[in-house]
């Protein structure tokens, strides 16, 4: 375990390596996490094209899946911050969450993958990706609880501060996913040819890697601390108190996503193309932002578990301004050289134009949504997980979707959508850092 308290009186170069040396592993981390669903795309390329709609299809709404997992990813992290801030014993939360987990990926391992194909016809997939979809999605289902377990301990590691040995975990993950994904497609060294039921026990074999290393991490070298084997009714009540803002906030903006990736979809191929390629390209920057926005919520766990509002408060601040640095850079370079960062992903001169549009439009955004992600990830640091849930989705609809819906019925541009993208996340930002001032005022109050 580690305590991360930040004092405000301590020189700058002391707080920046603090939240670097905490936010860097998680960036690292989710890096990994796109080039394994990378790994997996370009696996299955050589099946055939249908091979590859099937696996990033099923990706696409295995995201709405996993959205649960936050119930317990969010409540572990946080009140495990919360808990080694304060010096009391994290072990009741990780033990609440793995309840809380294995609970809520049970019935999936029976019906998930059932409710996954009938999303994907319902949305209009053919009978090749879903029968190919059925081969991938069968391993990961069956295993699914383990996936869920998994991302527990992950929490548990990063509430603790210890965010660099997820980071390894992470690593060999890829490293596993790859060797045996390849071998499994292909039937590569004695092992049977499965196509995409390949890639998808590649996944699950990286999973049961990860869960047992962590496993054997916890039980035998206790860390990140050691763990009783006893459930505290009111921790797991907390956790879900704490974690089911979150889930319900990342269901629902999956959805909403789906909505508005709907609007540009009316533009034809090319515009939705160009859409997906410049979020890949911006991927970076959001890596970045929530690294940071992870980092921001053990900032604010711990300091406000140890009472040291001065030190929550300068935290957050600290690292709202160095995220906005970094990802402002990185929007500067999203406006200046768009048509370089495209070029590799397509050469089509009408997906191009389109796609430096949205880089240009979306490199506006970076500096907002750098304060919007901090002061989200600190206000779930601080146990206020309905406050960001309420903020992001009301922002999302009242100021991108609806307004967006009523410009296109007068303007039919994939222009307008987009810019009402970067609008709201001007206001979202500001909405958010009001909250968390008067949070703060709250607190202040409180304690006086």
């Amino acid at each position: 375990m580690q305590r991360i308290l930040i004092n405000p009186d301590a020189p700058r170069s002391e707080n920046i390596r603090k939240i670097l040396k905490l936010a860097s592993p998680i960036i690292v981390v989710n890096l990994l996490y796109t080039v394994e669903s990378m790994f997996s795309m370009v696996l299955v390329s050589g099946i055939s094209p249908t091979a590859v709609a099937a696996v990033g299809f099923s990706m696409s709404l295995l995201w709405f899946i996993y959205s649960l997992m936050a119930v317990s990813y969010t409540g572990t992290s946080v009140l495990v911050a919360q808990r080694v801030g304060s010096g009391k014993d994290p072990a009741p939360v990780l033990l609440a969450g793995l309840t809380v987990s294995f609970l809520i990926a049970l019935p999936l391992t029976f019906w998930g993958r059932d409710v996954v194909l009938f999303l994907m016809e319902h949305l209009g997939a053919s009978e090749g990706v879903l029968r190919l979809s059925e081969d991938y999605l069968k391993p990961i289902f069956l295993f699914i609880t383990v996936g869920f377990l998994t991302n527990t301990f992950y929490a548990s590691f990063n509430g603790a501060g210890d965010t660099k040995t997820p980071m390894k975990i992470a690593l060999i993950m890829n490293l596993v996913n790859l060797a045996t994904a390849y071998c499994l497609i292909y039937g590569k060294f004695g092992l049977p040819a499965l196509g995409v039921q390949g890639a998808g026990w590649g996944i699950v074999l990286a999973e049961l890697t990860a869960f047992f290393t962590y496993l054997y991490l916890i039980l035998r070298l206790r860390r990140p601390f050691p763990v009783l084997l006893k459930i505290d009714p009111s921790v797991l009540l907390r956790l879900l108190r704490t974690g089911l803002p979150t889930a319900v906030e990342r269901a629902v903006t999956s959805l909403s996503f789906n909505v508005f990736i709907g609007f540009l979809a009316g533009f034809g191929d090319k515009v939705l193309a160009a859409h997906q390629i410049g979020l890949r390209v911006e991927s970076l920057s959001f890596m970045i932002g929530f690294g940071f926005m992870v980092a921001s919520t053990v900032i604010a766990g711990q300091n406000f578990g140890a009472g040291n509002l001065r030190g929550l408060v300068y935290g957050v601040r600290f690292t709202a301004v160095l995220t906005a640095v970094l990802m402002g850079l990185l929007g500067l370079v999203l406006i200046l050289f768009s048509r370089y960062l495209v070029l590799p992903f397509s050469r089509d001169p009408e997906v191009v134009s389109w796609a430096v549009y949205y880089l240009v439009i979306v490199g506006i955004s970076q500096v907002p949504m750098a304060v919007a992600v901090i002061h989200s990830g600190a206000l779930k640091g601080m146990g206020r997980t309905t406050v960001p849930m309420v903020v992001n989705i009301g922002s999302f609809w009242l100021f991108r979707i609806v307004p967006s819906y009523l410009m296109l019925q007068v303007l039919r541009s994939p222009l307008v959508p987009w810019t009402f993208m970067t609008v709201e996340m001007f206001l979202r930002a500001l909405l958010l850092y009001m909250a968390f001032r008067r949070e703060i005022r709250l607190q202040s109050g409180a304690r006086s």
